[in-house]
């Protein structure tokens, strides 16, 4: 809630209030018709401003409001609430209310009430006043000057009106009177007026006689301000210790925050080296034209780095195994081809694999052919499941282990102490009302995000490799290796004594072995250039893959469109159901660029 707001919600609460507790009720149609405190408005309002220097130089100000209010007949206002700010510029001004009274001198009684950053006044007490009633409000202020601006001189730069005022007024005057001190320094045609909203840069008419300047405006809507700025010559007022330079608040807090960044980033480091170092198994990478039935390509996922499309991989690694076929043939009557998957008998190598069977097909029963569904809820729950657990049976399996970096630690350890130490300087800087206090929030904000983020990574225990995950990770590595080598080099690696144990050279045994390394090069992200390599080779030997059919796409091709099929089934997701002062005095300011101002309404 702003403090603007407050004492009117608090009038109108306290008005429905009493109509409940007492039952009163409007006498006429007219009464009916007004609820609200604040419809009433001043006739008249005039201010005098009298700006003086105390003992140590600093600008004081003695200020006696007097407006006229002109409230209804019939019982809505007990009075008027004025609302006074408590700083200027990063700087207490010590505001003071020194008395209320009415045209003939009395006094008024009245309350005050500080509340976030103003200070209120609320005139009269539980009896109604009607028709024209004058306040005549005096009160005191300090340090309403500020050291050279933009403009190169000191500035009176001042909102003689709120902007966040509920009534009219239909004639305004205001002098600005400045002591004989003051008036050596004044620079005289440095002076301008803006009249209208927040913001507005349209000038009014300023008269100046000697030390005294004058306003005057009549019929100012609500929400309409004057602000005037009068120039002085740099250095002629003594600021508060607040507004002065100082580098503990002002530039300490940036550079606490910047080791603080500092610290946090060595932390994010020293964790992701960690996680790479136990990557390293012998530290030596061998090509290799097999992979294992025990390292199906969804557990091999779970152990290479950043990974591409496991699912995908998966599948067509059960295809090259003969466990199921991948066919494209359209449905009668339908031009589309979205791929279908048969279920065929076959050894199954790994017990991850007859899991990824079930998942896909939802039972073990032979023979079943299933269409990649488009929206099936079901599915994409049975295959998030299946993801899911892959690093669990890595972990299972002894490949991977939870490990946190020693050094990490203690370094992040050491950024929050150094980010303790910028939110204690921010502290002082709020508590001793520092002007720089604001935009070192703002950075002490984006800097504990950053710490709080690191610090997580840091602390936190990572999914590292074992010293048998890094050496299974070396030989994938391997593999990877021979499917980016030229093609002569892999047939030489073939034909090799340890090669010809283990394959003969022919066509076909070389597609054989291509064609089971087809699901890894899809997790290298390799699956374009080992699709041209198989298709030389199918079109070497004049037969096509088994695994698939009906297909009359080439084989990388095919590959796309069923990687990208297949993400869309398993991420399926079912639809839910549900202000500045920059100086004013040399023209380029504006209306309520300047201090003063508050609030103005009825109670």
């Amino acid at each position: 809630m702003t403090p603007s707001r407050l004492p009117r919600i608090l009038a109108l609460l306290a008005a429905a209030v009493g109509a409940v507790l007492f039952g009163s009720a409007p006498a006429t149609a007219a009464d009916a018709a007004s609820t609200n405190v604040n419809d009433f408005d001043f006739s008249s309002w005039d201010s005098t401003f009298e700006i003086s220097l105390d003992d140590e130089g600093r600008a004081k100000m003695h200020v006696e409001e007097t407006r006229v209010a002109e409230f209804p007949d019939f019982d809505q206002n007990r009075g008027i609430v004025a609302g006074y700010p408590t700083s200027f510029e990063g700087a207490s001004i010590d505001t003071r209310i020194l008395s209320v009274r009415d045209e003939n001198g009395d006094d008024v009684p009245y309350e005050t009430d500080d509340d976030d950053g103003f200070l209120y006044v609320l005139t009269g007490n539980d009896d109604y006043v009607h028709g024209p009633t004058t306040y005549v409000i005096e009160y005191e202020m300090r340090d309403v000057i500020l050291a050279a601006t933009e403009s190169g001189l000191d500035e009176f730069y001042w909102n003689l009106l709120p902007l966040d005022s509920t009534q009219d007024i239909a004639s305004f005057h205001a002098e600005i009177r400045f002591d004989d001190q003051l008036a050596e320094h004044l620079t005289g045609s440095a002076s301008s007026c803006y009249q209208g909203e927040q913001d507005s840069t349209a000038t009014c008419d300023i008269t100046i006689d000697g030390a005294t300047f004058s306003v005057a405006a009549r019929d100012v809507p609500a929400g309409e301000g004057l602000t005037v700025a009068i120039g002085l010559d740099s250095g002629t007022v003594t600021q508060p210790s607040a507004r002065q330079p100082n580098a503990a608040t002002d530039v300490l807090p940036y550079a606490v925050g910047g080791g603080a960044l500092l610290l946090s980033l060595g932390g994010w480091f020293a964790t992701r080296s960690m996680i790479r170092s136990r990557r390293r198994g012998t530290g030596i990478i061998v090509a290799q034209y097999d992979v294992p039935g025990s390292m199906p390509p969804l557990l091999a996922s779970a152990i290479v780095p950043k990974a591409k499309d496991a699912l995908s991989a998966q599948i067509i690694h059960l295809a090259v195994q003969g466990l199921l076929r991948v066919e494209e043939l359209p449905e009668e009557g339908q031009k589309k081809r979205r791929p279908r998957l048969r279920r065929l008998e076959a050894p199954i190598p790994d017990p991850l694999d007859e899991r990824s069977l079930k998942a896909l097909f939802g039972s073990t029963e032979l023979g079943v052919v299933m269409k990649m569904p488009k929206n099936s809820s079901s599915f994409a729950a049975r295959i998030q499941k299946l993801l899911a657990a892959a690093p669990k049976e890595a972990d299972k399996r002894g490949f991977t282990t939870k490990a946190r970096s020693t050094l990490a630690r203690i370094i992040q350890a050491l950024a929050l102490v150094v980010f303790a130490g910028m939110v204690l300087l921010l502290g002082w800087g709020m508590f001793t009302g520092r002007a720089s206090a604001g935009p070192v929030f703002f950075v002490t904000l984006l800097c504990g995000i950053a710490v709080l983020i690191s610090s997580v990574v840091a602390f936190k225990k990572h999914t590292v490799l074992t010293r048998e995950g890094a050496l299974q990770l070396e030989y994938l590595e391997g593999v990877r290796e021979f499917i980016r080598v030229a093609e002569a080099d892999r047939l030489q690696m073939l034909q090799s004594y340890t090669g010809a144990e283990r394959r003969s050279d022919g066509s076909i045994d070389v597609i054989h072995v291509y064609e089971k390394l087809l699901p890894y090069a899809i997790l290298f992200g390799q699956e374009r250039e080992w699709g041209k390599v198989l298709e030389v080779a199918y079109g070497a030997a004049q037969q096509d893959p088994e695994w698939v059919n009906g297909s009359h796409y080439g084989l990388v091709t095919r590959m796309l469109i069923f990687s990208s099929v297949t993400q869309t089934s398993s991420t399926y997701t079912a639809p839910s159901s549900g202000s500045s002062s920059a100086g004013g005095s040399m023209g380029g300011g504006f209306s309520g660029g300047g201090g003063g101002g508050g609030f103005s309404g009825g109670r």
